[in-house]
């Protein structure tokens, strides 16, 4: 009687009617529903290029992503009235550099970005390399968003607050993700909403996301994604400000 009722229990949640209580589960069901496994390991770069728009500021301005394998990524933002924003990082050291002048990232902020070195490990760490990342994972319940029902599981990461991944009941996708990102201004909440996913040689990937900080929205929409392309390893150098910092704690 278990197994017939282990077994209903699986065909509903793989029909898209309930969310497990299992999150194991849902983070299994995400993988296989955007690509499996296989295809997540095929992907060593990836190379994307779109806007970044500030809404209801009308500011739009153009972004463009790379990321290797070996926790190495690289984004720059050039928004008008703004100017240009980057962080990066060659897999050991995490930095940024925006209108408050260059910054090495250390603790959480560095944490989060290098435990997951997957090259689509910054919107599916929960789900690829979670081991690494985190302590700890818990179902807590369902939400309905927009007339979506959302599965919910919160995980804490080994360094940092709790983080909530909601995936969508019916593709089993990630659907959006909260979570707490200290700064130099203090802790700052972040929602990520995923709005959009494009298949990509095999692997469903997000191209429009919107980060909701307080009051602020910025929506990045990616126009080209590819995957595996070389990449230059200068690309994922420290700038010349980064370098001199990071002499500057050793001495």
């Amino acid at each position: 009687m278990r197994v017939l009722y282990g077994l209903l229990a699986a065909s509903t949640f793989l029909a898209g009617e309930n969310c497990s209580p299992n999150p194991e589960a849902i983070l299994n069901r995400h993988l296989e529903m955007s690509g499996g496994k296989e295809a997540y390991a095929r992907v060593k770069s990836v190379s994307m290029l779109g806007t970044m728009e500030v809404k209801g500021q009308n500011v739009k301005g153009e972004a463009r992503i790379y990321r290797k394998n070996g926790g190495k990524s690289y984004t720059v933002v050039d928004l008008p009235g703004i100017g240009k924003q980057e962080d990066g990082s060659n897999g050991t050291v995490v930095w940024d550099k925006t209108v408050l002048g260059p910054r090495i990232k250390t603790g959480v902020e560095r944490f989060l970005t290098i435990c997951s070195s997957s090259a689509l490990g910054e919107y599916t760490r929960g789900a690829l390399e979670k081991d690494t990342c985190y302590d700890k994972f818990e179902f807590a319940g369902e939400e309905v968003v927009d007339g979506r029902k959302l599965c919910k599981l919160r995980l804490t990461p080994k360094q940092g607050k709790a983080e909530e991944h909601l995936f969508d009941s019916e593709t089993g996708l990630l659907a959006r993700t909260k979570m707490i990102m200290p700064s130099p201004m203090g802790e700052v909440p972040i929602v990520a909403i995923i709005e959009e996913y494009r298949n990509v040689d095999g692997v469903k990937t997000p191209v429009k996301i919107t980060n909701q900080m307080g009051v602020v929205a910025m929506t990045m929409s990616f126009t080209s994604v590819k995957f595996n392309e070389a990449i230059p390893e200068a690309m994922f150098a420290l700038p010349p400000e980064i370098s001199a910092l990071v002499k500057a704690g050793k001495k």
